[in-house]
């Protein structure tokens, strides 16, 4: 058995070919597209990460001083200044009196110059 081409067949392979081709091309550009497409997501993401990062650095900022405002105005540190503050008021008067007396008695003790 002999097989011959004929035009119908060159024309069928041909357009085969050129199918083939085309298909090789678009299948070329959507990969082209969709690796720039990932080219910003990619971009895009590591934006977001690092605005994330600061944000996260941000909050562990204020989370601390938070802490630390909450430990400083505690109830227990809160008595203890008012307590301190009391005492130190107390140890004032009886100061002050005790300098009122002493300037009483200084001043008794000279002469009066006239």
């Amino acid at each position: 058995m002999e097989m011959e081409f004929t035009t119908r067949d060159l024309f069928q392979l041909g357009a085969i070919a050129v199918s083939l081709i085309g298909a090789f091309v678009t299948a070329r550009m959507q990969i082209k597209q969709l690796v720039e497409r990932m080219a910003n997501h990619e971009k895009r993401l590591l934006s977001m990460d690092h605005r994330l990062d600061e944000a996260e650095s941000a909050r562990a900022v204020i989370d601390s001083r938070v802490s630390i405002l909450s430990q400083i105005n505690s109830v227990d540190a809160l008595a203890n200044h008012n307590q301190l503050m009391a005492t130190m008021d107390t140890r004032v008067e009886m100061l002050m009196e005790e300098v009122k007396l002493l300037r009483k008695l200084h001043n008794g003790q000279h002469p009066k110059n006239t």
